[in-house]
């Protein structure tokens, strides 16, 4: 049997590397050696692996002296391999068990043959790939089939290996791949490919212990891929096909890297020049088939003028925004956002509102709003609505999200309050100012302390770097309490100002009127004479038909506890606004009330006596009102095991009964009084702990430190 050498190369992936070896122990082609190296890893990755070491003898453990990079790391697992061919596998990835059976089995003669790559969220994504039942193998172009000039997913001989010295590249922590692969296609320009041996790429987003190279900044990517190419270039200096494909792969790198970066201000004149540098080695043969404008760009980098340079590369970028723009009226506007409205003098007495995508007039930007309004600040206030205009105090301006005057306004106002995230496109000006209230006390896990994202279309990865790229947009953020600042604080990485204020929406609470409850009821059409039992579950991220279409079906018999509760009490449904849309109460028309289009919760609060919920956000808030609270959780252990997670113990944690069925839900409020006694004394302590920073002042905090 041919021996295969795995070399693994790992750093602070502890969370991964157990995964990564598994799949790697329990291939089918078993007749390997496993050759993990600890790139001086500060978690506990080492003992990850040496505890594989005792388990398995085929595992080698080698630790480097200092921290020295993968392709230093790669190039001490060529020294030690004894096998016939070598395969890579980087140690937050994971491979198909028929993964290397199937190269060995069809690699022949060949020094060398590749699968596909796959990119995964989760290990259970591996199930859905199919393998055919007959080997498919294709003889492709090497340079196509390592597009990306990564070794992962190929089966390499190690004779052929040692025999040419291909190495991989150690003057530079990124890009050290691109030796090796150059050495691979100049001397075999075509190989054997199949799709049917799966290598699978995991999404990783590691900000801190260990960025990975989407997470790397430009600068140092173009930093580090000029050593590279200066060195190959030298290398390949009487090689007129190889300096073409040189050329080739960092002109790509420059109109997709580099590019981005030249438009920053910062660090421009080291960029300019670390560009220039590698320019003059590119000839204009390798890019005289390209437009006039980015011909004439790259002619004066390789000069080093930078005020012509900066005419064309200014030049060029309109000229593409142009072409966007030109593609449909939405492209037109976002064009005049970047082009036009952003360069307009900000204005700044304007605040920009939004509540929930525009789809109410609630939550901390509404207090906000309504205690600007009430006390005479001098500001234009504009709020921003999803469909229909929202009805709103003080006669605002209200402009729908994504028309024209949305655009223009988020432009030119200085101050921007929303309770959720801005879109992507819609970039910050550096002097406006972005208050984020949020919108709850987090329960369930948040940001990056997701591990799986399982909304519909939403990829893992993608979202954990688009949250933080989101975060770090952010001046203030709201915190309603000290739990929240420490969970807020590492699930955002909120790196700017806290205000430790409480929450605006919750100053309405403190500040309870009796009188105010009955007007609000009146206002709902509901029986003065009943009490009202709220009930506010959550979503599922799980339970969806398509991308941004959500299932729901109603927990509650309501045609049991009508026949049982109607006497005394009326039920108020509040839905998340993902599924609001799904109820159909006709058989209650007295007893069941559908307010999940109901702006502002808090209403609901005060008119309620009894809130009913899961694992929504809202039990923190209604917690200030000191009323009971019961705990519909039919699905705890799939919703804390299988779905988000909690941050703290649902059975000892929350200040009210956990209730598994509908008979237990009716049975606690038909004894509410009872139920409230025995939690009495750990409703305290989560008061204690939640709510003590609301005074019904938060608002006036808030506006006292942003609205300078």
């Amino acid at each position: 049997m041919k021996k295969v050498s795995v070399i693994v190369p790992f750093y602070n992936t502890e969370k991964h590397l157990q995964d990564c070896l598994n799949s790697i122990l329990h291939q089918t082609y078993s007749h390997l050696e496993i050759i993990l190296i600890n790139d001086q890893s500060t978690d506990q990755s080492l003992s990850v692996a040496k505890e594989l070491q005792k388990e398995d003898s085929r595992v080698e453990v080698i630790e480097n002296e200092t921290n020295m990079g993968v392709g230093y790391s790669r190039n001490i697992g060529l020294d030690q391999a004894t096998g016939d061919y070598v395969y890579f596998v980087d140690s937050d990835d994971v491979i198909h068990e028929e993964a290397i059976r199937v190269l060995v089995e069809e690699v022949g003669d060949e020094h060398v043959i590749a699968g596909s790559v796959s990119t995964i969220n989760d290990l259970y994504q591996i199930e859905e790939f199919e393998q055919n039942d007959e080997i498919q193998i294709k003889r492709r172009k090497t340079s196509k089939v390592f597009k990306s000039r990564s070794v992962l997913k190929g089966l390499y001989s190690l004779e052929f290996i040692r025999e040419h010295n291909i190495r991989f590249y150690e003057d530079s922590r990124l890009y050290s791949d691109y030796t090796f692969m150059y050495k691979l296609i100049e001397l075999e320009p075509y190989i054997n490919y199949t799709r049917d041996s799966r290598y699978f790429r995991k999404n990783r987003i590691d900000r801190v212990t260990n960025p990975n190279l989407v997470l790397t900044p430009r600068y140092e990517k173009i930093d580090h891929y000029a050593y590279m190419f200066h060195s190959v270039k030298e290398q390949y200096e009487g090689n007129p096909t190889m300096q073409k494909l040189i050329d080739s792969d960092f002109l790509n790198f420059y109109r997709k890297t580099a590019v981005l970066h030249l438009k920053e201000p910062e660090d421009f004149n080291h960029t300019f020049s670390v560009l220039s540098e590698a320019f003059k080695q590119v000839p204009k043969s390798s890019y005289n088939k390209l437009n006039f404008i980015l011909k004439k760009e790259i002619n004066y980098l390789k000069q080093g003028d930078q005020a012509k340079f900066l005419k064309w590369f200014n030049l060029h970028d309109e000229m593409r925004l142009l072409k966007r723009g030109f593609k449909g009226f939405g492209s037109l506007k976002k064009y005049l956002f970047k082009r036009v409205f952003k360069k307009m003098d900000l204005k700044e007495q304007t605040v920009v509102f939004e509540s929930f995508m525009g789809k109410s007039y609630g939550c901390n930007p509404k207090a906000i709003h309504e205690h600007m309004h009430n006390n005479n600040h001098d500001y234009q206030f504009i709020w921003i609505h999803a469909n229909d205009k929202l009805d709103i105090p003080g006669k605002p301006k209200q402009i729908k999200r994504f028309s024209l005057a949305y655009y223009y306004y988020m432009a030119r106002a200085k101050y921007w309050v929303f309770n959720t995230r801005v879109p992507k496109h819609v970039t910050k000006r550096e002097d406006t100012i972005l208050l984020q209230t949020w919108h709850g006390t987090p329960l369930k896990r948040l940001g990056l302390d997701i591990e799986n994202v399982q909304m519909p279309g939403t990829d893992t990865g993608k979202y954990r770097k688009n949250f933080t790229d989101e975060v770090s947009r952010w001046d203030y953020l709201i915190s309603p309490n000290q739990y929240s600042t420490d969970i807020f604080k590492r699930a955002f990485m909120f790196e700017q100002e806290m205000l430790e204020t409480g929450y605006p929406r919750n100053d309405v609470l403190q500040q309870n009127s009796q009188e105010r409850a009955e007007r609000i009821k009146e206002s709902l059409g509901m029986p003065k004479e009943k009490k009202v039992i709220l009930y506010a579950p959550t979503w599922r991220d799980n339970q969806y038909i398509d991308k941004g279409q959500y299932s729901f079906e109603l927990p509650l018999d309501l045609d049991e506890m009508q026949e049982q509760l109607s006497d005394d009490y009326v039920i108020v449904l509040k839905l998340h606004y993902l599924i609001a849309n799904q109820l159909d109460l006709t058989e209650y028309p007295s007893f069941a009330f559908d307010l999940s289009k109901h702006d502002d919760i808090a209403e609901l609060y005060l008119i309620s006596d009894i809130l009913i919920t899961d694992y929504s956000s809202v039990f923190f808030d209604y917690a200030n009102l000191r009323r009971p609270i019961l705990f519909y959780t039919y699905d705890l252990e799939d919703y804390k095991d299988d779905l988000r997670g909690f941050y703290f113990d649902m059975e000892t944690g929350v200040p009210g009964p956990l209730l598994k069925t509908n008979e237990e839900v009716i049975e606690a409020i038909e004894n509410i009084e009872d139920v409230a006694m025995k939690y009495e004394e750990r409703y305290e302590q989560f008061y204690a702990k939640f709510c003590a920073w609301e005074d019904g002042q938060a608002s006036k905090k808030v506006i006292d430190q942003v609205f300078k």
